[in-house]
């Protein structure tokens, strides 16, 4: 049995308090007990009536209590949120139990536990819309998890964190640094949103109702954003987020030139190696899925 303190139910703790009961539902075995602090109290009210938690806190007054009922404290809030927390209450974080986060960014929370037991975690999945309303069971179910620790933890801490991963419903486990968490999510995540955004603030986007395809939708899915979130997660990662920027800008200058210049052939070619490119991505993520 392993007992869990989830801090912060919105849509990604939500989730993962309703996945970890869902497995408990379908197993025999009750393998987590829960709970959880949340400042919305109507929060904790829907969680312990749905009984997806045992016990929760819409404050921090029993933060003593919950933090030594935990072997496993799970942070999911905005990086300032869990940058606060890990400030305020790390002194009642022993070393034997594991500290971990659903933050979108990772190396300034990485450095602020450098003398806790520390496996962060990052799940590849999320929703246009936030909080515990917007939560549910099947939330992770297949996506990928990053995790990442550091020298405080062990390969049995890891493991745990891997089976939560799994038990959430994770499909695919990656074993990453907090260096290339950061810089790969600035291009898989983050630049996503800023091109949705983007496309969205064109001034033809409007107009578009009636002329669109699959295609706009599919490019603007994320375009109704948390901005309060997801500033936050920008700025946070903003080195790693402007390369990543600059160099699409690079790209999209490729195309600008060739159009210029009425380069047919240009444009053939950047289309080519597109699909060279992309063909080459397929087939090294069918034979990752097929090594699994």
């Amino acid at each position: 049995m392993t007992n869990i303190l989830v801090i912060g139910l919105g849509l990604i703790g939500g989730s993962l308090v309703k996945s970890l009961r869902s497995k408990n539902k379908n197993s025999q075995k009750n393998n987590y007990r829960i709970w959880a602090i949340d400042k919305n109290k109507k929060n904790i009210e829907s969680a312990l009536k749905d009984k997806y938690i045992e016990r929760g806190f819409s404050n921090y007054s029993n933060i003593k209590e919950a933090l030594d009922f935990a072997d496993i404290i799970i942070i999911c809030a905005f990086p300032s949120v869990a940058l606060n927390i890990i400030e305020k209450y790390k002194d009642l974080i022993d070393n034997k139990k594991i500290l971990s986060d659903f933050c979108g960014v990772k190396k300034d929370i990485f450095d602020a536990v450098s003398n806790k037991k520390y496996v962060g975690l990052h799940i590849m999945a999320g929703k246009e819309k936030g909080g515990y309303i917007n939560s549910s069971e099947s939330l992770f179910k297949n996506s990928n998890a990053i995790i990442l620790s550091n020298d405080k933890a062990k390969k049995e801490d890891i493991k745990k964190i891997e089976k939560l991963s799994k038990d959430a419903g994770c499909g695919k486990i990656i074993l990453s640094t907090a260096e290339k968490h950061d810089y790969m999510i600035a291009f898989t995540s983050q630049l996503m949103h800023i091109i949705a955004c983007s496309i969205v603030n064109h001034n033809q986007f409007l107009e578009s109702l009636g002329y669109e395809g699959n295609s706009l939708s599919d490019h603007t899915r994320v375009g109704t954003i948390d901005a309060n979130m997801w500033s936050e997660l920008f700025l946070y990662n903003s080195k790693y987020l402007s390369n990543s920027l600059s160099e699409y800008i690079n790209r999209l200058e490729d195309f600008k030139k060739a159009l210029d210049k009425k380069n047919i052939d240009e444009l053939k070619k950047l289309m080519i190696n597109s699909n060279k490119i992309k063909s080459k991505w397929l087939k090294l993520k069918n034979n990752k899925k097929n090594n699994i």
